[in-house]
């Protein structure tokens, strides 16, 4: 009952310059008054427990009461000014008194905000104070000696496009204030990622949502340790040496490269999934056969689950890609209804490089793979398929 009060209430007060011009010449000055009063009286216990919510509630009680009792059509025109005093009051007295409006807002979904937010809070507390002071003020101008039409235009166009401009850029600056919050540490976690044996060079970033990140390009003792302990015991070892002697400086999400992106790169790998498919390096075509080289990415999804701590790139996945990198180049479907000779001769891990040559045979329906290493072989089979693209 409370939440559809409250949503009722916000939608009156959204719509409320627009029903009282559409309205006026049909419901009475009273009946506004009477069904405005029983919203806010069905408000009544939510607000008594909130921080200043009585006097608010006395207030606008006591409007409603003139409403109802008085009936001067003139007086409904001074809601919307009445609710942006009640705002400057709160927003104003939290600024004295403490802590910033803005600021009790933010801990709801962040509790430990860092000293530089919370003066960013005070900062924004005091833009809301300013524009309920303005915008209040142009309302009860507009209400005292306005057109009801520019009155109606003001409250319910106008200034709900303004705030819209200011939620839009304070969602802008607190991503861009986030961004740099996040990303100081990780410049610290950077510089002492450097002088890990296993570290080539790492740079510090931010993954929005998921938090602060690392892209590390590891050195041959790194790419080892990879193969031995998988990604898990890179991330353990790597994020005990990031953070030094401060656990909020462990970075939360890691992406593993050869070489570092541009610096103005890294957020948006960091917030990039995991790569699920080999990189193509080159291919060729010589008839109804193609010989594509790959490179098997450092962070392939699937390492992180199959053979954590040896990561090995699955055999169902070797047949997968094959059927995928040979339907738009061969014109053959992605998927088959059998395999023949099917042969796993060696592991593919994280960081190599393979050949792998498709063979479409028409006739049979056949679709032939072989991967290779350094002339020698990896796996191979022959995959009958369901048809064939024209």
């Amino acid at each position: 009952m409370r939440k559809l009060s409250d949503l009722i209430l916000l939608v009156v007060g959204v719509l409320y310059p627009f029903i009282v011009y559409f309205g006026m010449d049909h419901v009475s000055t009273p009946v506004f008054g009477l069904i405005l009063g029983s919203l806010w009286l069905v408000r009544a216990p939510a607000l008594l427990r909130q921080p200043g919510g009585r006097w608010m509630l006395g207030i606008t009680l006591v409007y409603c009461a003139v409403l109802a009792f008085g009936g001067e059509e003139h007086l409904l025109r001074w809601y919307p000014s009445l609710i942006c005093a009640l705002l400057l009051a709160a927003f104003g007295l939290s600024l004295k008194y403490g802590p910033p409006m803005i600021e009790r807002i933010a801990r709801v979904s962040e509790p430990d905000l860092p000293p530089v937010a919370v003066r960013y809070t005070r900062r924004v507390t005091w833009v809301w104070v300013a524009f309920f002071a303005l915008n209040g003020t142009a309302s009860g101008v507009l209400a005292e000696w306005g057109p009801l039409s520019w009155w109606t235009f003001y409250n319910g166009i106008l200034a709900y496009s303004v705030m819209g401009v200011l939620f839009l850029g304070e969602w802008i600056l607190r991503q861009r204030l986030r961004r740099r919050i996040n990303k100081a540490p990780m410049d610290g976690a950077a510089q002492r990622l450097a002088s890990h044996p296993w570290v080539a060079a790492a740079a510090g970033g931010y993954a929005g949502k998921l938090g602060p990140g690392m892209v590390v390009a590891l050195g041959t003792a790194g790419r080892l340790a990879l193969l031995r302990h998988g990604r898990a015991g890179l991330v353990a070892e790597l994020g005990q040496h990031a953070a030094g002697d401060d656990a909020l400086s462990t970075p939360l999400v890691w992406r593993f490269v050869d070489t570092l992106p541009e610096p103005s790169r890294v957020d948006a790998l960091l917030r990039a999934p995991l790569p699920e498919t080999a990189i193509v390096l080159g291919e060729r075509r010589e008839g109804d056969t193609c010989t594509i080289d790959l490179e098997l990415p450092l962070d392939l999804a699937c390492f992180a689950d199959h053979f954590p701590d040896a990561p090995v790139l699955p055999g169902v996945l070797q047949v997968g890609w094959a059927l995928d990198l040979a339907a738009p180049r061969l014109g053959t479907p992605r998927t088959c209804r059998a395999m023949d000779g099917l042969k796993f001769q060696r592991l593919l891990r994280p960081g190599d490089r393979v050949r792998l040559v498709l063979r479409h045979d028409p006739d049979t329906g056949r679709l032939h793979f072989a991967y290779r290493m350094d002339d020698a072989p990896v796996s191979s089979a022959h995959l009958r398929l369901d048809g064939t693209h024209a």
